[in-house]
């Protein structure tokens, strides 16, 4: 899915010893070699967003010595990782020799917030602090005694934004460049159109970036912009700029009321955070700068972010390493937020994969978000869902129009020509508080919940918790409950309303989700956004407070109304009470690459595999048999149609017609060119695998984030670790086949997922994270059986099995409580997987012998295990994933 190479345009072993910056020349000289047209009149911005830029940085040198530096580590990674002790694999020695074979790693988890485990705001300032202080050592030789620690990317030189242009900056840069075509940069066009991979620095891109003079700017064809509905990202400010290569544009389509950006595009996104000098007054830090080429298809855009060093005049690629040395992981940087106490605060960058999870949903399709026709489309305060109380200025309200006089935007005449929040769509809001929590959901929300989301990619089941625009929220179904059934978005039930926005676990998880954090049943939202904005929990409380509550019924108007104003009063106390704006930043770091070379989980595998209780895993053959079953199509339902989806009209029916293809009259219940066929990898590894691992088996899932929240525990990134390849083009596979023989890795991985992982699963867990509904799959719900099953995966398998032994698979019968009744059709693909090599006996199916019952269930959840191995290793390892019912468009 990436472009970012993992050697061009990454940093140099040494840092250079000339300016960064090269080319870059007095504001007051004549840019050489500038081909752009003549000056451009640029006038004062009136932008009611300011971001007056601090003028200076107060830098102090810090000299530090190896004794402390030793004395640091120790305290901080000692009792897990120093010799004897190995928690995770890893483990160092405190010596000058040991100190220098595994400061990297060290300073490389430290840098990004992995280290310690599930960090507090202030142990995440220690950590960063001990990776910049091992940076530094390594960089300057590891010497044994004084060496100078220096914040990473503090080179000298570079560019200091002018003075004028610092103290007049807004969201819409410090001016606004007269209405007429922009000049152009063909130069860097072309540079940008021939890149694998961004360069090392920010003054390497567009001309004249660094200066963030809109004037300059302008003049080679840069201009700034700002969104109608603004992202969160702790309260920091933001400059969004845009460059359109020469003889393009931005086309509006208004049949698809969508933006169609050209290739090479570059849109840019500076990060600004308060800091308050010793005289007490208040400017904005440079932190980042984020940078996407957009690139068709949207897979193959560039893209990453810009640290900006202390000084704020060098900005370099961020290129902290994941586990398996691919660019650019979490990180998270400690910056002086007042210069006269010396108060520090965290800032957390998001990692590459965080920034794929977000822009894969992109509206356009094109990595790129904030930039719409509703985005661009600026509206004054109180109207379109924005914020009654925002001072909306003439120049925010103009941006479209300028944008065409400019030649970036074509095919619309004015601004009216675009999409309205309020009408768009067939729906319309309920009232004003549907409508801002729509303005709210659009640029927080929406890019994950939309068929093209993450959130949707992870869980087909919340396809239709669609939060973008035309989507879902107007007029949202109040009985809508979450996919596994149990509880409700919005719940009418409470008895008092104040009491249970503030409780630990509100009735309505919507609000929940926005309101607290990550427990074992749901992952706060939004994702992937440091920080905690109180905003969000008071849209969503002040919405559901507006709605007509059942209990108002047979209410007078006034009454119902009078009773609605009450509910807004509460919302409002109830979420000042509970939301607070934190001190601090916590950020818990992400990562689910596997390391390089490969190892295995759990690396005790050979001295389990075999030997009791998993002396079945060696014991049970795996035979041709269960390769071709694996991959064999099997009918278990109808594709679930939808507009744009063709089937075949003069299908034959299957092989075997069974009763729940037809309808009482005995004809199909849908065309017979609707059958759904699944295999019994594909249907395992998505009804049960999938759910943590991701459906591409990158362990990429709204499960393994909230696990990684909750105790650290990283879910296996299958699709490269254990399935992967070595440097040498070796499968990682051979070292489990050298040892257990053929298919040895589906031996491996049926042990970790029946008992060999070491994490625990609370069955508050199982029950919220364990979906099928998508895959025709059946198994118990119970909670005490998910108890028992604890971290078994394959349980789930091992429950299916069960209620095929009994003949009640897909039935809804209670005995045992059936979750999927709609998986009856699945009846004969999981029959075929449970009783291969493995004969379902009348003694089996009646129960009358435990141990025969408990060995043919163990032998079925191995079956289901080894399903799973041969979908991973012959089509998901190979970027194949197989549709769901829901998804005929990807037949």
């Amino acid at each position: 899915m990436l472009v970012l190479a993992t050697t061009a345009g990454c940093p140099s072993p040494e840092k250079p010893n000339v300016v960064p910056d090269a080319g870059w020349t007095d504001p007051n000289t004549p840019d050489a070699g500038d081909a752009g047209p003549g000056p451009v009149t640029c006038n004062p911005a009136r932008s009611n967003e300011r971001i007056p830029l601090r003028r200076a940085a107060t830098r102090e040198v810090v000299t530090e010595t190896f004794d402390n530096l030793k004395a640091s580590v120790d305290a901080q990674c000692g009792s897990c990782h120093k010799v004897p002790e190995a928690r995770g694999g890893f483990q160092y020695t405190s010596d000058l020799a040991g100190l220098r074979a595994t400061a990297p790693a060290l300073a490389r988890m430290a840098s990004q917030g992995a280290m310690p485990p599930l960090p507090t705001p202030e142990q995440l300032k220690q950590a960063v602090a001990l990776g910049q202080a091992l940076t530094s050592w390594l960089a300057q030789g590891a010497p044994e005694g004084t060496f100078e620690v220096r914040e990473e990317g503090s080179t000298d030189g570079g560019v200091t934004v002018g003075r004028d242009v610092g103290e007049a900056m807004t969201d819409l840069g410090n001016c606004i460049p007269e209405s007429k075509p922009l000049g152009s940069d063909p130069e860097k066009d072309a540079f940008f159109a021939s890149l694998t991979a961004l360069p090392r620095y920010l003054s390497e891109t567009d001309t004249d970036i660094v200066t963030f003079d809109a004037q300059k700017l302008a003049e080679h064809g840069t201009i700034a912009f700002a969104p109608t509905y603004p992202l969160f990202s702790d309260h920091a400010k933001k400059l969004r700029q845009v460059h359109v290569p020469a003889g393009k544009s931005i086309r509006y389509d208004s049949t698809t009321k969508r933006f169609e950006i050209p290739p090479n595009t570059r849109f840019y996104k500076t990060f600004f955070k308060p800091v308050k000098d010793a005289q007490g007054q208040v400017g904005y830090r440079k932190i980042e700068t984020r940078l996407i080429v957009v690139r068709q298809p949207w897979q193959d855009s560039l893209f990453g972010t810009y640290i900006w060093n202390e000084d704020e005049t060098v900005a370099e690629l961020h290129d902290l390493r994941y586990r398996d040395g691919s660019s650019f992981s979490d990180r998270v940087l400690v910056y002086r937020s007042d210069e006269a106490t010396g108060a520090t605060r965290n800032y957390a960058v998001p990692g590459r994969h965080r920034c794929i999870d977000c822009h894969t949903g992109s509206e356009g399709q094109n990595f790129v978000l904030g930039f719409t026709p509703l985005q661009l489309n600026r509206r004054s305060g109180g109207e379109g869902g924005v914020d009654a109380e925002t001072d909306v200025l003439e120049d925010e309200l103009s941006q479209v129009d300028r944008m065409i006089s400019y030649g970036v935007l074509t095919g619309i005449r004015s601004s009216a020509d675009l999409p309205k929040l309020e009408t768009y769509g067939s729906k319309r809001a309920r009232n004003t508080q549907e409508l801002e929590l729509q303005g709210y959901f659009i640029p927080n929300c929406a890019q994950c919940h939309n068929p093209n989301g993450f959130a949707v990619i992870s869980n087909p089941a919340i396809v239709s918790l669609d939060f973008s625009a035309g989507g879902i929220l107007f007029q949202f179904p109040t009985s809508l409950k979450e996919s596994n059934g149990l509880r409700s978005y919005v719940n009418f039930g409470v008895t008092d309303f104040a009491a249970d926005l503030k409780s630990p676990i509100p009735a309505s998880t919507l609000y929940q989700r926005v309101a607290r954090d990550t427990d074992e049943r749901i992952i706060h939202m939004p994702a992937n956004v440091p920080g905690q904005d109180c905003r969000a929990p008071l849209l969503v409380a002040r919405w559901i407070a507006s709605l007509d509550w059942p209990k108002d019924a047979g209410l007078s108007a006034a009454q119902k109304e009078a009773n609605r104003q009450e509910r807004l009063r509460q919302a409002e106390l109830a979420v000042k009470e509970t939301c607070q704006d934190p001190p601090d930043v916590r950020w818990v770091s992400e990562d689910f690459t596997d390391k390089v070379p490969y190892e295995p989980r759990n690396t005790h595998w050979e001295s389990n595999i075999g030997v009791p209780p998993f002396d079945y895993l060696t014991r049970y053959p795996i035979t041709a048999e269960h390769e071709a079953l694996a991959r064999q199509r099997i009918p278990t339902n109808f594709w679930t149609p939808k507009p744009g989806c063709r089937f075949e009209t003069n299908a034959p029916p299957p092989e075997s017609v069974e009763p729940w293809m037809l309808d009482r009259l005995g004809s199909p219940k849908q065309p017979w060119g609707e059958l759904y066929y699944s295999t019994p990898g594909a249907a395992v590894f998505q009804g049960i695998c999938a759910n943590c691992h991701g459906r591409a088996g990158d362990g990429q899932s709204g499960a393994a984030k909230t696990l990684v929240a909750l105790n650290g525990a990283r879910v296996a990134n299958l699709a490269k670790g254990l399935f992967g390849t070595s440097s040498t083009g070796e499968s990682h596979l051979a070292m489990f086949e050298r040892v257990l023989g053929q298919h040895g890795g589906a031996r491996y991985m049926t042990w970790m997922a029946a008992g060999g992982t070491t994490v625990t699963f609370t069955p508050e867990f199982m029950q919220a994270w364990i979906k099928y509904g998508e895959v025709d799959i059946d198994f118990s719900p119970r909670e005490t059986d998910w108890g028992k099953w604890g971290a078994n995966m394959l349980g789930a398998a091992r429950g299916a099995c069960d209620l095929v032994r009994v003949g009640k698979f897909g039935t809804g019968s209670s005995e045992p409580p059936s979750g999927n009744p709609s998986a009856i059709g699945g009846a004969t693909l999981w029959k075929k997987i449970c009783t291969l090599d493995n004969p379902l006996t009348p003694a089996i199916e009646e129960g009358t012998d435990s141990a025969a019952v408990s060995e043919w269930l163990q032998h079925a959840q191995f079956n289901a295990g080894v399903m799973a191995y041969f979908y991973l290793r012959d089509e998901l390892s190979k970027g194949r994933i197989y549709p769901l019912r829901s998804e005929c468009e990807k037949r």
